[in-house]
């Protein structure tokens, strides 16, 4: 294999790809009212552009299931890109709501198709002991997309319009067709789903149901973190621009971590400390929740936990279902979107019976349930033989 077709060049190139589709799922928080004053809809109606990407993002295991042993990470990314691409479009081009709509869903549809394409990538290409130190550097370009990308949707908005940093992304994405075809092949991606797929059981379902606990954690307290600082310390716009800075650089954090120890470590019990930690982290910001400083800086240190759960999940995740490494993929990616959902539908009915206090006793019990199911249902996974033989 040559330098150039080494995993480490696929990495980063597959990371600045990342960026540029993170950076349309980002920029949207801060920018809401922004998009929706230049589509002439009320800030309910921008909510659903929102929702609307979650919703279409169930589609993609159905998707790559009809798409069986066509379903190879190339044909993911190329398709994910793809996508995006004519989503992004679509939403800068039309300028409605109706074609913001259809944008947004295909945002939210193409996103999981590239995020399970460039998982699967590198798990072809880079061994079990050292794939956790890779899917976090290509994970990195999460937190990119707050750091990074957000500020430069907003140099963009500045200068031409609320569709500009759209058109851009859309551009940008058209190009990184281009780049993953130059991507090197390796056997493994041609027959990645050609053998027999057993239903996922055992160990592999259980993982499914950790990683609803542990998307469930982390939107319970996202979800509530504008109205708590808002309502309790009457933080300005600016001000909370700069706690999604920190929250950003706490993302970055838990991702660096992955990079520098889960590889080193027993992946199950880098998980389960973790979750462990997370969870006496937000017990104490029930108590700290009263001060701003003291409170953020917990919470931006529970998140950095969480973050190094979820990026060691993946990691974990690309090798649990091996004879259907994608289709399991875009399960687990939905298994955390639902996880998701009912944060945000239980994160605000929580906030208004027990404010932040009670919010962080739920987001620490998940945390607790979802190192429990680890310990109890998931082998060591010291080898890759050790998974692929159970469940």
């Amino acid at each position: 294999m040559s330098p150039s077709d080494s995993p480490q060049i696929g990495t980063v190139r597959l990371v600045a790809l990342k960026l540029v589709l993170n950076t349309a799922v980002r920029l949207v928080y801060p920018f809401l009212p922004a998009i929706a004053r230049g589509l002439g809809i009320d800030i309910g109606q921008a909510g659903a552009l929102v929702s609307v990407r979650w919703v279409a993002g169930f589609a993609s295991p159905l998707a790559i299931g009809l798409a069986g042993r066509r379903a190879t990470s190339r044909v993911l990314l190329l398709s994910g890109l793809a996508v995006f691409a004519v989503g992004s479009l679509v939403t800068a081009w039309f300028g409605v709501f109706v074609g913001a709509l259809v944008g947004f869903a295909l945002i939210g549809f193409a996103k999981p198709l590239f995020d399970v394409g460039a998982q699967a990538h590198i798990a072809e290409r880079v061994p079990w002991n050292r794939r956790s130190r890779h899917i976090g550097i290509l994970e990195v370009a999460w937190a990119g997309g707050l750091l990074i990308g957000a500020p430069f949707a907003g140099w963009l908005i500045e200068r031409g319009s609320w569709n500009t940093p759209f058109l851009t992304l859309g551009l940008l994405a058209t190009g990184g067709v281009v780049a993953v075809a130059m991507l090197d092949r390796v056997a493994a991606e041609e027959t990645l789903d050609l053998a027999a797929r057993p239903k996922v059981r055992g160990p592999a379902l259980w993982f499914l149901v950790v990683a609803g606990f542990v998307g469930f954690t982390l939107e319970i307290l996202l979800v509530n973190l504008g109205t708590w600082l808002e309502n309790d310390f009457g933080l300005a716009l600016l001000a909370l621009g700069g706690v999604g800075t920190v929250i950003g650089i706490a993302e970055l954090v838990g991702e660096g971590g992955v990079v520098a120890f889960t590889d080193r470590v027993n992946k199950r019990n880098a998980l389960v400390i973790a979750l462990g930690m997370a969870g006496t982290v937000f017990l104490v910001l029930a108590w700290t929740a009263g001060s701003v400083v003291v409170g953020v800086g917990v919470l931006a240190l529970g998140i950095a936990l969480i973050e190094f759960t979820i990026v060691s999940a993946m990691s974990v995740a690309t090798e649990l279902h091996p004879t259907n490494r994608t289709g399991y993929l875009a399960w687990f990616a939905v298994a955390a979107g639902i996880g998701r959902i009912a944060g945000d539908l239980a994160g605000p009915w929580m906030f208004g019976r027990g404010g932040m206090r009670l919010t962080s006793f739920a987001a620490a019990g998940a945390a607790a349930l979802a190192s429990t199911l680890l310990l109890l249902r998931l082998p060591t996974l010291e080898r890759t033989s050790s998974i692929r033989t159970q469940g």
